[in-house]
């Protein structure tokens, strides 16, 4: 939002604030420049607010060059807004400010045609005025699109045309007289693409995204793919273990073994072997992942 003494200005593009690049103030308070990022088939409007300044005041926009109309209130309410979104073609019909595509031509006739001076420019300027008892239909030519050179184009790739009318209720406006010598004060909008204006140094240039920094002395984490894989390959392994130990538990383990009594010979005492069961205890292992 622009400001200049008691009033600010600001452009809406779809509903939306523009953001206002490289603002510059005049040094007596009363000019403030800025540029803004257009962008075609967009529709703007041109918004403005009396803070403080006493007694009353009104906006004449321009777009290009063209005047657009006029705007006031008769009201000492402060702060007060106004916004101007179109040009009335007629009392109940309004065309909407909308970005539009440069039309360009080789023919040599606009050549040597005047220049546009102010293609690419939204001003907006703020008079004190006076208000007359009489009413009127505030009714404005709709201008034709512009047609520029292809070699007087001069960076510039769009212009501001009128969209399709929309209709409201028949809109009567007051006699009004703007006063003194000039504008209190002026704000003007100088509006390009905004690859234009990043080519330009105008507007700052896009951000990448930051990457995800490690804590210090924490390796970054692996991507999901790596993790599921080496989690699959370390179960493959664990499994061909617990397989190994299986197979060599079983090997241990032998049957229960019988010996049977034998006649011994060449002994006196007729002492004999009894029946023996042996049994084999089985070690269990307990397996750890490692």
């Amino acid at each position: 939002m622009l400001q200049a003494k008691e009033f600010s200005a600001w452009i809406t593009i779809d509903g939306l604030e523009a953001p206002e690049y490289s603002i510059e103030v005049s040094e007596n308070q009363q000019e403030v420049t800025c540029w803004i990022p257009s962008e075609v088939g967009k529709k703007f409007a041109v918004h403005w607010t009396n803070n403080s300044a006493p007694g009353l005041t009104g906006g004449g926009v321009q777009v290009d060059g063209h005047k657009c109309g006029f705007e006031a209130i008769a009201s000492e309410t402060r702060p007060i807004s106004l916004f101007m979104d179109g040009i009335a073609e007629t009392d109940t019909k309004t065309r909407p400010f909308v970005f539009a595509p440069l039309i360009l031509t080789d023919d040599d006739a606009y050549l040597e045609s005047a220049s546009h001076p102010n293609l690419g420019l939204i001003k907006l300027e703020i008079w004190r005025v006076d208000i007359g008892g009489g009413m009127a239909p505030s009714v404005i030519t709709v201008p034709n699109a512009q047609k520029v050179h292809e070699r007087s184009k001069k960076g510039m790739n769009q212009q501001i045309q009128f969209g399709d009318a929309i209709e409201h209720a028949q809109v009567q406006s007051a006699q009004i007289r703007r006063v003194g010598l000039g504008p209190l004060v002026t704000f003007s909008f100088k509006y390009r693409s905004l690859d234009l204006l990043r080519a330009n140094g105008i507007a700052p240039p896009p951000e990448r995204p930051q990457k995800r920094k490690a804590v210090s002395g924490t390796p970054e984490p692996e991507s999901t793919d790596r993790e599921a894989e080496s989690d699959a390959q370390e179960a493959a392994r664990i499994r061909e273990r617990l397989d190994a130990l299986t197979s060599k538990r079983a090997k241990k383990i032998p049957s229960t073994i019988q010996v049977k009594d034998e006649p011994t010979t060449g002994s006196s005492s007729g002492s004999r072997i009894k029946n023996v069961n042996i049994k084999a205890e089985s070690t269990e292992t307990n397996l750890k992942p490692e």
